[in-house]
């Protein structure tokens, strides 16, 4: 039934016996003591307040089953999983070795329903009108001092938002980066997304190990 449900049957239990008792009282009206019409009054205002409270928490759970919030974190839908990222440069105006796109390899899960992948693995078109969520994980190597690093969304060609932005100091102590960033992107079932890194100097992907790529559809 559900704790909605079993909230509601307490309710219906309590309203039956506070019925008996006032039904009592007015029975038994000329034989019942003041003293024991007090004690029956409070029993049914101690019944009314539980009434009460049970009512609350029956709107209390409406109100949870009926949020926005927990609807889509459970009824989020994995589309795309990809476990190996590397650069790609034959997109220009990404066609150099400090921006260019990443590519999408070793793809464990594609759901056609939703998403499309094309231009050589680098652009992945959203079928599905809706929100999505893109989650990125990559260690980036030869990372430099006094440089500057960002991976970026793109839609249709255009930034939509930001992954991750690094501003190295003159002095490091390695030269990798890990990015672990997800955003949230909308479709309207026709849209492609890309996903651009730049930076000072030369930058790469590197171990697979760490590497991957999820797409989430957001059901609502």
């Amino acid at each position: 039934m559900g704790k909605s449900g079993t909230a509601l049957g307490i309710i219906g239990i309590i309203l039956a016996a506070g019925a008996v008792g006032f039904t009592f009282v007015v029975w038994n009206g000329q034989n019942t003591t003041n003293s024991d019409i007090d004690d029956l009054t409070d029993e049914v205002d101690d019944l009314t307040d539980k009434i009460d409270d049970l009512t609350d928490e029956v709107n209390n759970l409406a109100g949870l089953s009926n949020s926005t919030e927990i609807n889509n974190l459970t009824r989020t839908i994995v589309v795309g999983i990809w476990d190996a990222l590397d650069d790609n440069l034959d997109y220009a105006p990404y066609n150099l070795q400090n921006d260019w796109l990443f590519e999408f390899g070793d793809n464990k899960l594609n759901n056609t329903d939703y998403i499309s992948v094309s231009n050589t693995n680098t652009r992945i078109t959203l079928l599905k009108s809706g929100w999505y969520r893109v989650h990125i994980s990559v260690l980036l190597s030869s990372i430099s001092p006094s440089s500057y690093y960002r991976v970026r969304l793109l839609k249709e060609g255009a930034i939509e938002s930001y992954l991750e932005i690094l501003a190295t100091s003159s002095t490091i102590d390695s030269s990798w980066h890990y990015i672990n960033s997800y955003t949230f992107v909308f479709s309207d079932g026709t849209n492609y997304i890309e996903i651009e890194a730049a930076s000072t100097y030369d930058t790469t992907p590197s171990i697979d190990d760490y590497n991957q790529l999820t797409i989430e559809y957001v059901a609502i």
